[in-house]
């Protein structure tokens, strides 16, 4: 599947921010691996490669970190690499301005814990899995996608294609694609849903739920 099939879910939510990518090479010859000497997250490449080397040391940490270990880890990384306001306005939809500034800083929180709970909860063991950046373009000034691979230890191969953009010369997440599936298109569908029919407090309940809910998986 093309790059820019598989990036398609980009430009369902915004068409002025989320863009489909072209094609791009895909193979794992032309993989740059992250490593400690990546560059720093003042690159679109930089920014994926700190997230990857933290899920890495989160997985190597594995049981002997447990959840809170991991969840420590990838946490501030998640703060640091993540645009949570854009996020959160994108996923709400017309309902993040009829919010009050305490109800949209709230979210954000909640956005932000949910996100690295997720990651923390997920990637909890290591057996030799690797990450690869395979490519990278840029779709307009100061938007630039970034295509990855995650090979697992039996050689399945997954994608995570990133969307970035940069602000105060800092490049930071706007949107996932893992294996074709738009984060930010789920999450829209599924919080205007809650907003519609139950409210702003029952879709924060149900965030935190969610949260709990890994925290008790990643305990066990």
């Amino acid at each position: 599947m093309t790059n820019k099939k598989r990036m398609i879910g980009m430009g369902a939510v915004a068409l002025s921010l989320l863009l489909p990518l072209s094609a791009a090479p895909a193979s794992a010859d032309v993989a740059v691996a992250t490593t400690a000497s990546t560059p720093s997250a003042t690159s679109p490449q930089g920014a994926i490669a700190a997230l990857d080397n933290a899920l890495l040391e989160a997985m190597k940490g594995g049981k002997a970190l447990g959840y809170a270990g991991r969840y420590r880890i990838v946490s501030p990384v998640v703060q640091q690499l993540f645009d949570f306001e854009k996020i959160a306005s994108l996923t709400m939809g017309p309902y993040w301005a009829q919010l009050h500034g305490a109800q949209q800083k709230e979210f954000m929180t909640e956005l932000a814990d949910y996100t690295a709970a997720t990651y923390a909860a997920r990637f909890d063991r290591y057996d030799g899995e690797r990450f690869a950046i395979t490519s990278s373009q840029m779709l307009q000034p100061g938007t630039m996608g970034v295509f990855t691979t995650f090979t697992e230890h039996n050689g399945k191969v997954h994608r995570f294609d990133y969307l970035l953009q940069q602000a105060d010369q800092q490049w930071r997440i706007v949107n996932v694609v893992a294996d074709g599936v738009s984060d930010l298109s789920m999450k829209r569908a599924e919080y205007t849903d809650t907003m519609k029919s139950k409210g702003f407090q029952a879709l924060v309940a149900h965030l935190r739920k969610q949260i709990d809910g890994y925290a008790r998986e990643g305990g066990q």
